[in-house]
């Protein structure tokens, strides 16, 4: 942006005042100085008294004009040149053709000629996209996903309202995350741009072009796998799929390809016969002359359980919530649910020991009631160590939930209710939240929760605070506590659906929002754990593209957490190679953040001294691939074609990627704006107004006692 000045100008907002101030000056000079002597050895007449009274002149009329508040008003002329967006596809698709040398050495030669050419005229910004978008990256082609909607909006939001020039995107046209990039590119008023990469010619090659499987199966169970098989251009070949599980073929069969063209689904069955995480490798065998052998291999990675773990739902009435929170533990497949309102639960289930304790965790939505105290539920669960987690609102008797004694004492007010945010507790150690949720959660809408005192047990077990508008307040909004052996966490404000809806709109997945419910279930179903040492993953599934993190406990004898304890974790993988970390202290816990793994199946042992006894714990953890950016290797030229015809832009091929210079050049809708901007500001906010004055004032102080002055 270029910046001139085109005006500067000096007033007062009280032009009548500002006319006399003159006058307030002549006045002190002459009262000040008409008596003055000075003693005769000074010679004070070869130093007038006029020098005196001029410098008293200028800092008392200073000084009063100072008074009025002056104003230095300045015009600026500012010129906003024209806004290109230049995206470049950075996902593994793009070297899958005949052109990959040159995509890999030419391409981005010719990307920097292009920036060069633009630079002068326009403000050029380069974002790469795959399955995130980054500015000023790195090209490489390792992104395992491709999201070409994600990088029109982020560029939407980053230059709203600013002068977008052109929007010029290097891609093949596969996109396999997010939502349909023509809706993106609507909202712009700006042509888009395309260099059209890739082959849309059908390439020799065979693959597997999906499978469909469950992530959670049940020991003994047999269970299928469906394999999508696609081949082209090898009619009247034979090829072999088959699975394995730690070497040992599963599955195996011949299937003739009997088209140019071909697709088939096999239906694989496999006995579910060892506990645990297994890893299943299917394999398509290879043929001559395939673009690329990647796509002949898919890795599933199958959790084998006894059974799932039941999570109860019981809310005071009917309210959204509940059917947002079911559905979200629902897709962790972990997990089953079931919600009743109170009244159904004591008819279907009734206050019965026996049925609770088939359940690992009890959710009570506003529960006690205004309506229904619970207090036998609550006494049941509490009796029989059940885990716990209460959520509040407008409905809920807090007397009664005081009574209950569950880690938080709310003295309500009158029944007033306030608009609540979350705000991360960055000290908050009981598990790991990310930092993407906190960003998140910033956007969501605001809770709906008791105004009042809040009075918590323990604040290091506060995983967020309230925050009401912009003032973040020591207040819980979610919180954990630990009643003898009786895991309970508290969520104190209803509405929770919306965060769900603003997560999906934002985002168009509930990544962020399942987060904290996934964990907070996570954490209170799990059975209570009297160990002085502990550890626990954040997920038991991870992607190659997810951090892999821990977290862990160390407490002495007397149960009160250790702060100085050293940590170690060895993580091994399926070739035996082990990888040493140390855990970092965070609050009254450790967490260790062990970055991005290849996929496989992986075995960890931790291991730290405590009061002279050394303890250890192991466990194990998978890591899948992202394995999209193989399933479909054929550009996709027309989506390209339909986003430049309905913005007004042009499809070209990497050979003529410098002409888009001249075509942006040649379009008379691109151009800067220039606009007047008008600044007021103060002229007694300047520092060195200060220090001129001061060295007025002491330099007539100076003379007027060494010259003697009385």
């Amino acid at each position: 942006m270029e910046i001139s000045i085109a005006n500067i100008e000096l007033f007062s907002h009280n032009k009548n005042l500002s006319e006399r101030q003159p006058n307030k000056g002549v006045g002190a000079a002459f009262f000040g100085y008409y008596k003055t002597k000075f003693t005769e050895s000074a010679k004070w007449y070869q130093y007038p008294v006029w020098l005196l009274m001029l410098l008293r002149f200028i800092s008392v009329s200073f000084l009063s004009f100072l008074l009025l508040a002056p104003v230095l008003k300045s015009i600026f002329k500012k010129v906003e040149k024209p806004v290109i967006v230049l995206a470049m596809d950075n996902s593994e698709s793009i070297l899958l053709s005949k052109d990959s040398a040159f995509y890999r050495k030419e391409l981005p030669k010719k990307l920097e000629e292009l920036t060069a050419k633009l630079s002068g005229d326009y403000d050029v910004r380069l974002f790469s996209f795959g399955s995130k978008v980054s500015e000023k990256p790195n090209i490489n082609f390792k992104e395992k996903s491709t999201d070409i909607a994600k990088v029109y909006d982020e560029a939407y939001n980053r230059f709203y309202n600013q002068n977008i020039g052109a929007v010029i995107t290097l891609t093949d046209g596969i996109t396999n995350q997010g939502q349909d990039p023509e809706f993106s590119a609507q909202r712009f008023n700006a042509p888009f741009y395309f260099v059209a990469l890739g082959d849309t010619h059908h390439p020799r090659d065979v693959a597997i072009r999906n499978v469909r499987y469950n992530q959670v199966v049940y020991s003994g169970n047999i269970f299928p796998i469906q394999i999508q098989l696609g081949a082209n251009g090898y009619k009247g070949k034979n090829v072999q799929v088959k699975v394995s599980n730690k070497g040992n073929v599963l599955f195996s069969e011949s299937v003739a390809i009997d088209k140019r063209n071909f697709y088939k689904e096999i239906e694989a069955k496999i006995e579910a016969k060892s506990n645990g995480m297994q890893h299943y490798v299917i394999e398509v065998s290879h043929l001559d002359g395939e673009i690329t052998f990647q796509n002949n291999v898919y890795d599933v990675f199958i959790d084998v359980l006894d059974s799932k773990k039941k999570i109860l739902i019981v809310a005071e009435s009917p309210h959204p919530d509940v059917a947002a929170l079911k559905k979200s533990i629902e897709r962790n497949q972990y997990y089953e649910v079931k919600s009743y309102v109170y009244s159904d639960f004591v008819h279907d289930i009734g206050l019965n020991a026996e049925k609770l304790r088939n359940y690992q965790l009890v959710i009570l939505h506003q529960l006690p009631g205004v309506q229904n105290n619970a207090s036998q539920l609550t006494s049941l669960l509490k009796e029989n160590e059940i885990p716990v987690l209460f959520i509040l609102g407008s409905q809920t008797s807090y007397p009664n939930f005081n009574s209950i004694d569950a880690g938080l004492n709310v003295m309500s007010n009158g029944g007033r209710l306030n608009d609540v945010f979350g705000s991360l507790n960055t000290q908050f150690g009981l598990f790991t939240l990310s930092e993407e949720l906190s960003r998140n959660m910033a956007e969501w809408p605001p809770l709906v929760a008791a105004f009042g005192d809040y009075k918590a047990d323990d604040r290091q077990n506060i995983a967020l605070y309230q925050q009401i508008g912009k003032v973040k307040t020591e207040m819980p909004l979610l919180m954990f506590a630990a009643n003898k052996n009786q895991k309970t966490g508290i969520l104190c404000g209803e509405g929770i659906y919306k965060w769900f809806m603003a997560d999906y709109a934002k985002n168009q997945n509930f990544k962020a929002s399942d987060e904290i419910i996934d964990k907070t279930v996570q954490y209170l179903s799990l059975k209570s754990d009297n160990r002085l040492f502990r550890v626990r993953t954040s997920h038991t599934v991870f992607y190659e593209d997810d951090r892999v993190s821990f977290d862990a406990e160390a407490y002495n004898s007397s149960y009160e957490p250790q702060k100085d304890a050293v940590i170690g974790m060895e993580i091994i993988n399926e070739k035996g190679k082990a990888f040493t970390y140390t855990f970092q202290p965070k609050g009254n816990a450790y967490s260790l953040d062990a970055g991005f793994m290849p996929p496989g199946i992986y075995a960890y042992k931790s291991s730290t001294k405590l009061n002279g006894k050394t303890y250890n714990l192991a466990g194990e953890f998978m890591v899948k691939a992202v394995q999209l950016e193989h399933l479909e290797t054929t550009a996709n030229h027309q989506l390209l074609r339909n986003i430049s015809k309905q913005q007004s832009g042009k499809v070209v091929y990497p050979k003529d990627i410098l002409s888009l210079a001249d075509e942006i050049e040649k379009n008379e809708n691109i151009h800067s704006l220039a606009y007047m901007q008008t600044d007021l500001l103060e002229l007694i906010n300047f520092k060195w107004l200060f220090f001129f004055v001061l060295i007025i004032m002491s330099a007539e102080w100076f003379l007027r006692k060494y010259f003697g002055g009385y």
